[in-house]
């Protein structure tokens, strides 16, 4: 429990374990006046910088949406943990004594990285997305999965730490436990508790932004009366889900399993930092806790989301480098590396049999009247796009060919793919294969090492061998392997060490990492978690999406380079052939400038003692950890890749 003044007060981080001690554990590091110590003073510029890039919000409206001038934007929900805090820090009680709540407001919402107040900003933004252009009137709630063990008071309180409570009509908590209020409404600047039916529907944000846009009454008890904020929820008495934007950290919330989407959203960033004195932190969110930017792209998006429909297509992007932007001497492609599952297949199947992982050259037996998987079957659920007209394989094979050569036939390139299958290189050729696509690559590398199968095949020829590349001298990150690569080539293309290798794998005598370009759906692998943080320069991030897909029901983070628009294929051949075109989002000047920005800003006020009895902390934080909750969760697995229509007796397909 909640100690009084004097004693200290433990607190919990309220938005999941961030790799900080125990669960459940907590610390003492508030203390009054009469204990001296130090209030947070200047943190460094290398300590203030996160380990990855900038971070913005996305906001994306869906396709499914048809006529979306006909549904403006009724109704805004925010996640609470990494959202509207940076990082939740609560007492176990959820409640603060005075002096605390300056403290609480800092390190929940203040943010280190940007000059002036967050608090200010969002009050700002919230205010105007309240009362919008022309007169528009909108409501604003919170869903959480916060699991202080006070709910949704707790979410209360330190919302009142910042007076941000002001601008919310309800505040609902994830998932419904019992003695405890799940809801909360505030009329007239009262809050009152209430049961709104978490229980009714499944545990997912989407089936509950389903079941608000059904029967909105029940979620908000206000509607009906006489008071003012009564009569601010009367537009949503015939509220439409696809007039509920919901700004979320977590990208599953929005699609449930049970084929639930929330048609607009707003995906906020994430990140590992050093926080503050509270060390490396993973996980870390916050509406612009790295740029401003993002209170006004969610203020537009609010207004016009129309302006955000969801093309699921690429983006190429190239990094700064010595020689690169703005330099006469542009620097080449001479390699590029793609992923294989959800970057060349839609959703990766593979076969239940064992020689398949196994033997180079594998190949199913027609389907017979025992229901075997065919190859037909493989090729069509791997890699044909159930979403576009005519066939993706055809496209893939026609861009791998153009992108062996360049467009005035001076520079010939290599490709290769990297990839993190589960089964194995051999299986990831097997596949490639039977679709056709496989001597478009020069060599295929697995990762992280495994001593039991091989972690390389080579094309020699027309001939694919088995190698072991050095996977196991390096850090299991494709960023620091692609670097590696770029060192000694010949370590990773056995090719190269015979007579003829120049002409199976040109342009590698040498290469330089900024003359590779990787090819990717996952974000987290174009810079790396490692020490020396390495880069990709020049990547292709491929869309991720959730979808129905055939019959194997709702499938999510699918992907696959023209899944749905055949723009993707040109697009990567034009980065591929210059890539200067495509520089990272101009922020490199503006990254220094922040950093600048940074070295002049302080944490808090400087160190000194408060002989006022105001709160001041203890330098170290040792023993902090935080509470169990929604933010801890990771991102769900992939949902088992199996065909459910399929034959009775079909053996189902393994996913990767």
């Amino acid at each position: 429990s909640r100690r009084g003044a004097g004693s200290g007060c433990p607190w919990m981080w309220g938005g999941g374990l961030r790799g900080m001690g125990g669960v459940g554990s907590c610390f003492d590091f508030l203390t009054t006046a009469a204990a001296g110590v130090r209030q947070p003073t200047l943190m460094s510029g290398e300590r203030r910088r996160t380990s990855k890039s900038i971070y913005r919000l996305r906001c994306i409206e869906r396709p499914e949406i048809g006529k979306s001038l006909d549904h403006p934007v009724r109704l805004v929900i925010f996640d609470f943990d990494e959202t509207l805090t940076l990082v939740t820090l609560m007492t176990p009680d959820g409640t603060y004594l005075p002096e605390q709540r300056d403290w609480a407001r800092e390190v929940n919402f203040e943010t280190p990285w940007v000059e002036g107040s967050r608090v200010q900003k969002l009050h700002h933004l919230l205010s105007a997305l309240t009362n919008g252009k022309d007169g528009e009137t909108r409501v604003l709630a919170c869903l959480t999965r916060n699991g202080n063990s006070s709910g949704v008071a707790a979410v209360i309180n330190l919302m009142k730490a910042a007076d941000l409570d002001v601008h919310f009509a309800c505040i609902w908590a994830l998932p419904h436990r019992p003695n405890r209020r799940c809801g909360a409404y505030q009329e007239d600047g009262k809050w009152t508790f209430f049961d709104p039916p978490v229980r009714a529907g499944h545990d997912h944000k989407a089936d509950v932004l389903q079941q608000i846009a059904r029967d909105p009454k029940v979620w908000f008890p206000q509607m009906g009366g006489t008071s003012d904020t009564s009569k601010g929820l009367v537009h949503l008495s015939s509220l439409r889900v696809e007039q509920i934007v919901l700004v979320d950290d977590q990208r599953a919330n929005f699609q449930s399993e049970s084929g639930a989407q929330v048609l607009r959203y707003c995906k906020v960033a994430r990140y590992d930092a050093d926080y503050r004195d509270f060390g490396f932190m993973r996980d870390m969110g916050g509406i612009g806790a790295h740029d401003d930017a993002d209170y006004d792209a969610l203020k537009r998006f609010v207004e016009d989301p129309w302006m955000c429909k969801d093309t699921f297509c690429v983006r190429c992007q190239e990094r700064p480098f010595d020689g690169g932007l703005g330099n006469s001497m542009r620097q080449p492609v001479n390699l590029v590396v793609f992923d294989f599952d959800e970057t060349l297949t839609m959703a990766t199947f593979m076969p239940g049999e064992s020689s398949f992982s196994t033997e180079i050259g594998w190949a199913p037996q027609e389907r017979t009247e025992r229901g075997e998987w065919s190859k037909s079957d493989l090729v069509e659920y791997n890699f044909e796009s159930p979403y576009v007209e005519g066939s993706r394989v055809e496209k893939l094979q026609a861009m791998l060919k153009c992108l062996s050569t360049s467009e005035d036939g001076s520079v010939r390139r290599t490709l290769a793919i990297l990839t993190k299958n589960e089964q194995g290189v051999v299986a990831v050729l097997n596949l490639l294969t039977l679709a056709g696509l496989a001597d478009y690559f020069s060599a295929i590398w697995t990762i992280p090492a495994r001593k039991s199968i091989p972690n390389g095949a080579y094309r020699d020829a027309n001939q694919w061998k088995s190698f072991d590349p050095p996977v196991d001298q390096v850090h299991d990150h494709k960023a620091d392997v692609l670097h590696s690569v770029a060192s000694d080539p010949t370590k990773w293309f056995p090719q190269l060490q015979h007579g003829n290798g120049d002409s199976i794998c040109p342009g590698l005598r040498r290469l330089r990492v900024e003359g590779i370009v990787l090819v990717d759906d996952e974000r987290a692998n174009f810079r790396s978690n490692s020490q020396a943080e390495a880069k990709v320069m020049r990547y292709c991030k491929v869309a991720r999406y959730d979808e129905v897909y055939r019959d194997c029901g709702a499938l999510n983070q699918m992907g696959g380079i023209g899944a749905h628009s055949d723009s993707d294929f040109e697009t990567l051949k034009s980065f591929v052939e210059r890539p200067w075109e495509c520089p990272y989002e101009n922020l490199a000047a503006k990254a220094q400038g922040i950093e600048r920005g940074l070295s002049g800003l302080l944490l808090g006020p400087p160190a000194k003692t408060d002989t006022k009895g105001g709160m001041t902390r203890s330098a170290s934080a040792s023993h902090l950890s935080r509470e169990a909750s929604a933010s801890e969760e990771p991102e769900p697995p992939k949902a088992p890749r199996v065909r459910k229509a399929a034959l009775s007796n079909s053996p189902p397909l393994r996913s990767r």
